[in-house]
């Protein structure tokens, strides 16, 4: 008997066993075989069915992911994980059409983004009613801290295979966060498979955007691959004269000596060049009854020519993987990030003259930034998971560095005044005031241990402790004077899940989280405490027989303190503590061949307990409202007898929220934003897509501490051909 005589009637089995993918057969083992003439081995017809382990930073099929590695920094099952995380696949980012990361989130539960006039710009979230943004260490790049400043320039989703959200005080692996968590985004890599994508988009505002996403193997052997991602945009917005420009390139190189081992390098570039929308009181908006002079959502409010926003950054950067066993590994990372700003815009406020005020007049100042960031971040660790009859043990044990420095030069201009029904321009925009920035150094140094507990393949039990060590210098750009601080903390986390043959994975937790507070006293010579999150959380999970879908619901009460407030007076003090309460629904399924869903609901209520200020004891957090919900489904038309035509829709529900910018106890109005696509599949190479984006054209205000107009309807079409 030859071997190639017996793969030749199965060539489905020869390329799973040379994948090294697992085999299911529907036949015994002791099923008769029957020899062919000339010797072959003949086999009964057989059923083959085999599904790859999900890469849980690789690509995904479809909208749900399985696998994760930004809530444990290890390979594991999201059932496993005793504590919530939202995945956003690259397929689920495709088929809506996602432009920014606020986009790509919006979606989830428990998350709030902001609109277009912030996000073109930066990265700033909130999670269970806390901000998480670039400024408190939240979003991470392939599970390291990533940049300086919330002004670093927003990432862009194009460059990413995977978003993921771990929501809580999640301080035990990453050190430094607030307590509502984080987002680990992950890079696209190269591809053991050619890829190849060229896309072309034309839209609203005379948007015009161009890219690619090249990659797959560079030898026979494959030990060499290879990834290339870039975008181009040009594009006007609903705002005269505020672009929305981008730049951005990105390669990827992986060397695969062997089975055991990997190096990938991972580098990026890319431009911002736009406008900042200014924040604006409530009052001042088109939404108040208050009798204000109002700044229309179309209204130009800066300087031509003057006004603008430019962000240029780098990375690059390596991710090393070893495996010495099967059980043992090593993983060790290292990235170097850079970014400039040159950042002019109009500052526009009240004038406090109720004269003024009369004559529907505003104040307007110019604000003048540089800034620069540049850092180094590491995370190494080992891996070694040990069996022993009905336990398993996975454990990880870590040191991670992140060093930053952000050195910002802030200058103002005269303040002049401002008729928004009658504006007219070139006010004076030459510096008049010191340079109010300052000069960051800090650095953050932490040890992690974590074992997951695995008995009879039911019960999981994660224990986590981590030690962290933060020290940061400023520098007064205007005084010199130089403010040291050092912080150290203990954080940990404990959760058990339990794994029924039904699908079904209850599990409970408790976390905790540090961050260090970087506002300074402007009365004394010593900094604040860090501000500290702590967790309780139960939810649970269900995986459906038979269907790819998974189902997650949580509760939690998730409390900081060491707040920060301001007095009576008007400087910023220690004293209080804010809690969040909350439920979060999430389903992410493909409920048939043709129709996928993503759903969500969150009910969250987040109030100051605790305050100098006795009347804000009580109050809500502004910006976050009781009640969001999403939902998302794509259908193919195969029943219609057009299967290569899928449609697409969603709606977005934000409920009231309200804002202590404004002068009278006004909400901020709920809004429901509906959202369309639809694509028609040319053949296997071209595919064409429209999509529609606040569909009804709703006139919505987004609100937190201060207020910003929403996104009003945009259409763009698109033209994909891959190969």
């Amino acid at each position: 008997m030859h071997a190639k005589n017996l793969f030749a009637y199965h060539p489905l089995a020869l390329a799973l066993c040379l994948s090294g993918l697992p085999l299911s057969t529907a036949f015994a083992a002791e099923q008769p075989a029957t020899a062919a003439p000339g010797g072959a081995l003949m086999l009964e017809e057989t059923s083959i069915n085999a599904k790859a382990i999900e890469n849980p930073t690789g690509h995904v099929s479809g909208p749900v992911a399985m696998r994760s590695t930004s809530a444990s920094k290890t390979d594991a099952a999201i059932k496993e994980i005793p504590q919530s995380v939202s995945i956003i696949t690259r397929d689920e980012m495709d088929q809506r059409k996602a432009d920014t990361l606020a986009e790509v989130l919006s979606f989830t539960p428990g998350v709030i983004t902001q609109p277009g006039g912030f996000s073109r710009v930066g990265d700033d979230f909130v999670i269970r009613g806390f901000n998480v943004g670039s400024g408190t260490g939240g979003i991470l790049r392939d599970g390291m801290k990533l940049q300086g400043s919330v002004y670093d320039g927003g990432i862009e989703p194009y460059g990413l295979e995977r978003v993921e959200v771990v929501k809580g005080a999640s301080s035990v692996l990453y050190g430094q966060l607030s307590p509502g968590g984080l987002i680990n985004t992950i890079t696209k890599r190269p591809t053991d498979v050619p890829l190849h994508e060229v896309n072309v988009e034309y839209g609203s505002h005379a948007r015009k955007q161009y890219s690619f996403d090249l990659g797959g193997p560079l030898d026979d052997q494959g030990q060499f691959s290879y990834r290339l991602t870039g975008l181009w945009r040009d594009s006007d917005t609903q705002t005269v004269d505020a672009p929305d420009d981008r730049r951005y390139i990105a390669p990827a190189f992986t060397w695969r000596p062997d089975e055991d081992t990997s190096l990938t390098f991972l580098a990026s570039y890319q431009e911002t060049r736009t406008s900042f929308a200014p924040p604006l009181d409530y009052d001042l908006t088109t939404s108040s009854s208050t009798l204000y002079p109002k700044v229309d959502r179309d209204l130009f409010t800066g300087e031509r020519g003057f006004d603008h926003y430019n962000n240029y950054s780098t990375t690059i950067g390596y991710l090393f993987e070893h495996s010495f066993t099967p059980d043992l590994k090593v993983l060790h990372s290292l990235r170097h990030f850079d970014a400039n700003l040159s950042w002019d815009y109009m500052q526009i406020a009240d004038t406090g003259s109720a004269a003024l005020r009369n004559q529907g007049l505003l104040a307007r100042r110019a604000s003048i930034r540089r800034e620069h960031s540049e850092g180094w971040t590491s995370d190494n660790n080992v891996q070694w998971t040990l069996n022993s009859g009905r336990w398993q043990h996975t454990l990880l044990a870590g040191v991670d560095y992140y060093h930053k420095t952000y050195d910002s030069h802030r200058y103002a201009g005269a303040t002049s005044l401002f008729n928004p029904d009658a504006p007219v321009y070139d006010a004076p925009t030459t510096i008049t005031s010191a340079d109010s920035g300052s000069d960051l150094h800090s650095s953050q140094t932490g040890l992690y241990l974590q074992d997951q507990i695995k008995f009879d393949d039911k019960w999981i039990l994660v224990l986590g402790g981590r030690q962290d060590w933060a020290e940061s210098r400023t520098y007064a750009n205007a005084t010199g004077k130089r403010t040291p601080r050092e912080d150290k903390k203990a954080t940990g986390r404990i959760g058990l899940v339990y794994e029924a043959d039904n699908g079904l994975a209850p599990y409970i937790s408790w976390s905790q989280s540090f961050l260090p507070a970087n506002v300074f006293n402007a009365n004394a010579d010593t900094s604040f405490e860090p501000t500290e999150g702590e967790q309780y959380e139960m939810g649970v999970r269900y995986t459906p027989p038979g269907m790819n879908a998974l189902l997650t619901a949580a509760v939690y009460d998730l409390k900081q303190k060491n707040s920060l407030s301001t007095d009576l007076t008007g400087n910023t003090v220690q004293f209080g503590e804010t809690r969040s309460r909350g439920v979060e629904l999430e389903a992410k399924a493909e409920i048939t061949a043709n129709l996928s869903t993503t759903a969500s609901y969150t009910y969250t209520d987040a109030k100051i307990t605790e305050d100098s200020v006795a009347s804000r004891v009580g109050t809500r957090i502004d910006g976050v409202p009781y009640h969001m919900a999403s939902l998302w489904a794509d259908y193919r038309l195969s029943a219609l007898g057009l299967p290569k035509v899928v449609l697409g829709g969603g709606a977005r529900y934000m409920g009231t929220s309200r804002t202590s910018s404004s002068d009278l106890d006004e909400k901020v109005d709920a809004y429901t934003l509906f959202d369309a696509k639809v694509s028609y599949e040319v053949d296997d190479n071209w595919t064409v897509a429209m999509k529609a984006q606040n569909l009804s054209n709703e006139k919505y205000l987004f609100c937190n501490v201060s207020c910003r107009y929403g996104d009003e309807r945009t259409l763009i079409g698109s033209v994909n051909y891959r190969w």
